[in-house]
């Protein structure tokens, strides 16, 4: 395909929603955490064909027993990313957070930290828009939030490689 930019996210796990609760219902906050980190694991493992990984910690919005401790998937997360940037891949940082109600960016402050940590440097603002109202919401604020972590610049994307803009 002749695209600019491909993005890989994990909506379900399987072939259950998280949306619907189906996914979670009958596990443990702790195994359903796991288990969508694992799922995201074993999909950069495998699949290479993308631009950036999408909202990384999507689980949190659908997640009615709260916020799962980060230093609980940490090593996971910490692996997915360390893959990611091997393979010459980023990272999306998602301002739905904001329709969602969350209190954080998603992915975290504490995953966007650790990608740039861990040096990576590819990352993509994207306001998740499914309504024409939602398009470009708060993409300021997502270029602030990587400003105040370190971050220097953020991507578009051309021919599937990144081309990089200074915050």
């Amino acid at each position: 395909y002749d695209w600019d930019f491909i993005i890989l996210s994990i909506h379900q796990v399987e072939d259950q929603e998280f949306w619907t609760q189906d996914f979670q219902r009958g596990r443990s906050q702790k195994e359903y955490n796991e288990r969508y980190y694992q799922e995201m694991l074993d999909v950069v493992k495998a699949y290479k064909n993308y631009s950036v990984l999408g909202h990384m910690d999507l689980i949190k919005r659908y997640d009615e027993a709260g916020i799962y401790p980060f230093e609980n998937v940490k090593p996971m997360i910490e692996e997915i990313l360390k893959i990611v940037i091997a393979d010459g891949k980023g990272i999306e940082l998602n301002t739905s957070f904001h329709r969602y109600g969350l209190s954080d960016s998603m992915p975290s402050r504490e995953i966007l930290k650790l990608y740039r940590e861990l040096g990576g440097e590819i990352i993509t603002i994207g306001s998740d828009s499914h309504k024409p109202e939602h398009l470009g919401a708060y993409i300021d604020e997502g270029q602030e939030i990587l400003k105040s972590l370190g971050y220097r610049a953020f991507c578009t994307f051309e021919n599937m490689k990144p081309v990089f803009h200074d915050l």
